[in-house]
């Protein structure tokens, strides 16, 4: 049975896909986003069968496409490590020129802004809009 990894647990759910579920990452500074595939032990990419593969690639392009579309960010990080939280799961994060960290990772710098929960309920609708359309 699918179960999200403990440290994925503390995010925060957008919606499904057909294969994955999208999730907020808690950080203002970045519009910041999560898809984790609904497998069992999956921590690396090649674990996935090649369909379900192509699948992730397909919705990491959807949800790239859209929030580089309303977010007009200057780049997007896309990432799956892992090493913290070994439970495949992919970073999309739009980086800016003025953002804090720029042009270091988001990882590499101690500013980290959390939503406050109207804040971040309002991300979250904001996210829902622009991956149902």
């Amino acid at each position: 049975m699918f179960e999200l990894h403990p440290n994925l647990q503390k995010k925060h759910f957008i919606i499904d896909f057909a294969l994955s579920t999208v999730l907020l990452e808690d950080e203002k500074n970045y519009p910041w986003v999560l898809l984790v595939p609904r497998r069992e032990k999956i921590s690396c990419l090649i674990d996935l069968p090649l369909e379900e593969q192509l699948q992730l690639m397909r919705e990491l392009d959807f949800v790239q496409r859209k929030m580089k579309e309303h977010f007009l960010p200057k780049q997007l990080n896309v990432a799956a490590i892992g090493n913290k939280t070994d439970q495949l799961h992919v970073h999309v994060i739009c980086r800016y020129l003025n953002d804090p960290a720029w042009p270091a990772t988001v990882w590499d710098h101690p500013a980290r802004q959390k939503f406050t929960d109207d804040e971040r309920q309002e991300r979250i609708a904001q996210l829902r809009g622009i991956l149902t359309h």
